[in-house]
């Protein structure tokens, strides 16, 4: 069984973060390696480049392949890829580009995210490729364009939880993580079958099957103190986001599903109606420019908190439930200021 240790064995506070290859990465350096020399490489070279072994490198040749990847094998040599396959000329219009400089604005907004400095990275590497009078150009237009991302989460980097999690998808490994709850006392120690890798408003998130739960459940990528792939495989098997959360208002699915029936006053109809809440959201707008709004919703703990910051502009009509929930809520927050 091939290592699934770093090149890197070991940190210092200089060194670069760790990272797990798997076979998407692997096959990526593969073919840089193929394509940056004029001789052909063995594949003991090859193996020795990616620290894997010779039926590693002949299933990756053949994924290749598979891929439409081309790459010409020299008798008695070894294996290489013309450049010439790879050139590809930057035929971008303008909208194109500016496009791109706003997805350039948009991960400088927010560095923390994973893998946000490679994009940026790789838009710098397109966009350089520019003539340098139409760069200045489209520079020039974009001064006027800016970005504020609101809240920002900076409480943790996740990219090296990131990287590495990837590389458990990809390979099927099991990994060990100590994970801090909610109550800053209480830390959780479980292996994880990790499954899918979902962005949530300022915070990405794993679901992953979890031995200590025996169930699939999600996990902050921010609050994930320590994080190590082992060597232990787990078998497939089908999962699916859009099923995992089945029409929760946010990421947390309930037990159950509620229609719900919300009025809201004429004050704040058009904020209301100008965004789509939900996939479930059906609208009707008054004469008197007021308006309701339904949803068919799995849970009712997320959308609770999203009612009652509307305060005194919303009313719950369905279900009860929720009704009460909020309610509930009102009350104790006058009861904090009573008590002051």
């Amino acid at each position: 069984m091939e290592s699934t240790q770093s090149y890197v064995q070991s940190r210092t506070p200089s060194d670069p973060p760790t990272i797990f290859v798997g076979r998407v990465t692997r096959l990526i350096r593969l073919i840089g390696l193929l394509r940056s020399t004029n001789q052909p490489l063995s594949v003991d070279q090859l193996a020795v480049q990616l620290g894997v072994s010779r039926r590693t490198i002949f299933r990756d040749l053949k994924l290749m392949q598979q891929a439409g990847v081309a790459y010409t094998s020299v008798s008695g040599q070894g294996y290489r890829i013309d450049n010439d396959a790879f050139t590809a000329r930057l035929d971008l219009g303008p909208v194109e580009v500016l496009g791109l400089m706003l997805l350039e604005k948009l991960a400088d907004a927010a560095p923390n995210q994973p893998l946000f400095g490679p994009a940026i990275s790789a838009i710098h590497t397109v966009l350089a490729q520019l003539p340098a009078p139409a760069r200045t150009v489209y520079e020039d237009l974009m001064s006027s364009v800016s970005i504020s991302p609101g809240a920002v989460d900076f409480s943790h980097d996740d990219d090296e939880h990131y990287r590495t999690l990837q590389y458990c998808i990809e390979e099927r490994k099991v990994c060990r993580v100590v994970y801090d709850q909610v109550d800053p006392k209480e830390r959780l120690e479980t292996k994880l079958q990790p499954l899918h890798l979902h962005f949530y408003k300022r915070a990405c998130y794993l679901l992953a099957f979890s031995e200590e739960h025996d169930e699939v459940r999600m996990f902050k990528l921010a609050r994930i103190a320590e994080l190590e792939p082992t060597e232990e495989d787990f078998a497939p098997f089908a999962f699916s986001i859009e099923n995992y959360l089945d029409d929760a208002w946010g990421i947390i699915p309930g037990d159950r599903k509620y229609d719900v029936v919300i009025d809201f006053s004429k004050r704040v109809t058009s904020n209301v109606t100008e965004v789509q809440w939900h996939r479930t959201q059906q609208t009707t707008i008054h004469s008197d420019g007021s308006c309701r709004l339904r949803f068919r919703v799995n849970g009712l703990q997320e959308i609770k908190w999203w009612v009652f910051g509307y305060a005194d502009q919303a009313v719950v009509c369905e279900p009860a439930e929720l009704r009460e929930a909020v309610q509930e809520l009102a009350k104790r927050t006058a009861l904090n200021y009573d008590e002051q």
